[in-house]
């Protein structure tokens, strides 16, 4: 035996561990031929040879029985006695050459090497197909002549060892793996799975597809923001200048959220020379919002007065409350209670941002000392709030009303109707 196992032996092992169901009624579809085949990564057809071999060597029986979960009958196959001590014999010389059969006998504990060498060239294009997927995916997309090759969980999804799948492409033709990950891209899009999709868009140097989807998608793509989604965004390369803006946003504000600090800063820097008042604007505010992230108040508080300097005709309301919030959280109360009362003068078209107005009053008067503001600033922040949440409610009822659900629509309604009695008593 060499210092590798060769396909039979590889079939031996594999059988072995099945031995308890020969007497069964069922039996596992492990021990069918296309089991077999699937288990050890070779074809159909070459799995028929050495089974046949090892029959006529009187190593393996064959039998006709239930396939678990099956309606029909199929031929399985089983070790006999001599077969038994066959697998015995080449555990031991496995464990006596250092050869681990474990990565044989399971693909999920393969290494990338170990497989690639073991596999059909016809198998190879579509394990590297399968292996640029970095999530779980469906095995009926795959061309068919994958669909018993790879592990596959009871909902039908294949999900590839990381280092085997670093290892294999690696080892792929950078043009197929081209080729590979836009094949990935139309299949997350269907499943409108958009943080895969750039991610694949990205791989595939498709960067002008990549940074049209950020620009028409920033919003819903921030709403979970993660490593994952910076990974993708983060690669985005040679953005053009319409999209610059939104794409550079992306960036820096994921980056902000999942902790990556410097890269933010960079980002926003870059952000800051633009010569778009926009993405000036926003450099400057998501470097302020880093800022308040690490406790600098004082770098927060400077970030924004630029931000507020890129418009001088045009307040914005959030951007008054962040330089507020600075102030507070760095002891200062008189400068930003000014800020605020202003404006509550001004008015708000926002309840959100009208209750965080009220909110960090009532932050100043805890601070100073006046209890009773705190509790009369709370509760109109509160006030402000449920006026928000009561026409989210209302325009659910009215998407659901206009989709024919009257059930939900009904639902939302009495939502919003609920919190409106909650602020007239």
């Amino acid at each position: 035996m060499p210092g590798s196992l060769t396909v039979g032996e590889r079939i031996v092992l594999h059988l072995a561990q099945y031995s308890k169901y020969i007497d069964s009624y069922d039996a596992p579809l492990d021990v069918s031929q296309d089991g077999i085949a699937a288990a050890l990564r070779i074809s159909r057809a070459h799995a028929a040879i050495e089974l046949k071999k090892l029959k006529d060597g009187g190593e393996v029986i064959e039998k006709l029985v239930h396939i678990k979960r099956g309606k029909t009958k199929r031929k399985v196959y089983f070790l006999t006695p001599p077969g038994e001590e066959r697998a015995r014999l080449i555990r031991q010389f496995a464990e006596s050459e250092g050869i681990d059969i474990q990565p044989f006998l399971d693909l999920k504990k393969c290494k990338g090497p170990e497989l690639w060498a073991t596999l059909d060239d016809k198998f190879k294009p579509v394990v590297a197909m399968s292996c640029v997927f970095r999530k779980p995916f469906r095995r009926e997309v795959l061309p068919d002549i994958a669909t018993s090759l790879l592990p596959v969980d009871e909902r039908g999804m294949v999900d590839l060892p990381k280092e085997l799948k670093e290892y294999v492409v690696s080892v792929t033709d950078p043009e197929k793996l081209k080729d590979y990950h836009s094949f990935a891209v139309d299949y997350w899009l269907h499943w409108d799975d958009l943080k895969e999709v750039l991610y694949h868009l990205v791989c595939a140097k498709r960067f002008a597809d990549a940074e049209i989807l950020v620009f028409h998608n920033a919003k819903e793509l921030l709403l979970h923001p993660d490593e994952d989604l910076l990974e993708a965004v983060s690669n985005i390369r040679d953005v053009t200048r319409g999209y610059s803006g939104l794409v550079h946003y992306v960036q820096a504000e994921t980056a902000r959220r999942v902790g990556m600090h410097e890269y933010c800063l960079i980002v926003t820097k870059f952000m800051e020379a633009s010569s778009i008042p926009s993405e000036r604007f926003d450099g400057y505010m998501i470097e302020g919002l880093l800022h308040l992230d690490r406790k600098d108040y004082n770098l927060a508080y400077r970030a924004f007065i630029r931000a507020r300097g890129v418009y001088d005709d045009h307040i914005d309301t959030q951007l008054e409350c962040y330089i507020a919030e600075s102030l507070i959280r760095n002891g200062d109360y008189h400068e930003p209670r000014e800020i605020l009362e202003r404006l509550l003068r001004r008015g708000f078209d926002n309840p959100e941002e009208e209750s965080n107005t009220y909110y960090l009053l009532g932050q100043i008067a805890l601070k100073t000392g006046e209890d009773d503001e705190a509790l009369r600033m709370f509760a109109l922040s509160r006030r402000a709030m449920n006026i928000k949440r009561t026409e989210l409610y209302n325009k659910i009822s009215e998407m659901y009303y206009s989709v024919g659900n009257r059930e939900k629509s009904l639902e939302y309604a009495l939502k919003a109707n609920a919190l409106r009695l909650t602020e007239m008593f």
